[in-house]
């Protein structure tokens, strides 16, 4: 992988570029998610979401160089993921909540990983692919191991929610909950984001340019105010 500067701007076009790509994830979250909750069951709903964050980091990796690309986006999206305790009248540590943020903080984690195994020195598709299938497998690992940890020390009581009126995801409180999560969760999400990785991998993109970084930065409030309107109206 090049760590040249995104032309003249340097580390401010990266930075800009990760910011652009982190908005753009968080409005694809909010406004396909709930189009998305609408039409399919929810199962449906996080594996197509899954595969289009795939490729959304893959692009942003293909356009900055940077193996980190994906864990700066995944802290930009994670946050606007909270958002929805006010949509939903629920306080922000209900699983309602966490449980997404969660889930695109390990999604960002786990792919920044395997480009910085598999694509900080040379990138081609079958890497791409390679890097999508590994990441697809360690993200569910890492959003267990985030809900089992800092989930179930944050959530309000079973009891608290059940009045909320939303659930508690009781999977996590048993080894078998937990096998069998995994056991749905990673074939389909280390195929899913395999398969978007490899379409962004074959993608003929131009060569990186400089960055126009007044085009990112109005970008980027387009997508954050397409998030929060989308949290609200879907």
């Amino acid at each position: 992988m090049d760590d040249r500067a995104v032309g003249r701007n340097g580390a401010r076009g990266v930075w800009m570029t990760v910011l652009f790509f982190g908005a753009l994830w968080g409005a694809v979250e909010a406004l396909f998610g709930g189009l998305l909750h609408v039409i399919l069951p929810p199962t449906y709903q996080g594996k197509i979401l899954l595969a289009i964050a795939a490729a959304l980091m893959a692009l942003a990796v293909r356009r900055t160089g940077r193996a980190w690309a994906p864990l700066g986006m995944a802290l930009i999206a994670s946050p606007l993921k909270l958002f929805s305790a006010l949509v939903f009248a629920l306080p922000v540590s209900a699983p309602a909540v966490l449980n997404p943020a969660f889930a695109i903080l390990a999604e960002g984690g786990a792919f920044a990983l395997l480009a910085g195994l598999l694509l900080r020195r040379r990138e081609s598709a079958a890497r791409f692919l390679l890097a999508g299938v590994g990441a697809g497998v360690l993200q569910s690992l890492l959003y267990v191991g985030l809900v089992r940890g800092p989930g179930l020390w944050s959530y309000p009581s079973a009891q608290a929610l059940k009045a909320l009126g939303t659930k508690f995801p009781n999977w996590v409180l048993s080894l078998s909950g937990i096998g069998g999560f995994l056991s749905t969760s990673i074939p389909y999400a280390a195929l899913g984001a395999g398969i978007a990785c490899l379409a962004i991998g074959l993608l003929p993109l131009p060569a990186r340019t400089r960055p126009r970084l007044a085009l990112l930065f109005a970008g980027s409030a387009a997508c954050l105010a397409i998030s929060f309107l989308a949290s609200w109206l879907i």
